[in-house]
């Protein structure tokens, strides 16, 4: 369970840019896991500690929350290739490289300990609602 998640400042400006169909805006689709201490900010631009793997293609879809189709999710595996770590930390990015596009959404949870070998798969969803 997410102990903080945000569609960070970032996230609310590639989520203007596709609602204009912005050609310069990738989905915000690729996973990345870390291994940061402190809780989500909505001023956040990056993970706070990386893990040594690649960021992975997540599935979007759009799901019910409340309201029918209220809700962006992206669902996505990382796999632990390198040595184990204490993950507690998940972004959803805007591109596959680390050295290009904007972090979308960060959450921060209780620590999941993986071993090389070991997979968490990731269900990030953002819902948007009404403040009436």
């Amino acid at each position: 369970m997410a102990d903080t998640v945000y569609c960070v400042d970032n996230g609310l400006d590639i989520t203007t840019n596709r609602l204009l169909s912005s050609p310069t805006q990738n989905e915000p689709k690729w996973v990345h896991w870390g291994t940061g201490a402190s809780a989500a900010a909505a001023t956040d631009t990056v993970l706070q500690t990386p893990g040594g793997e690649a960021r992975t293609v997540g599935t979007i879809t759009q799901v019910t929350t409340t309201t029918t189709n209220d809700t962006m999710q992206c669902v996505g595996t990382i796999t632990c290739t390198s040595a184990g770590k204490a993950i507690k930390e998940v972004g959803l990015f805007t591109h596959l490289t680390s050295t290009t596009g904007y972090l979308y959404l960060h959450g921060t949870f209780d620590v999941i300990n993986v071993n090389v070998g070991d997979s968490i798969e990731f269900t990030c969803k953002v819902q948007y609602t009404n403040p009436a």
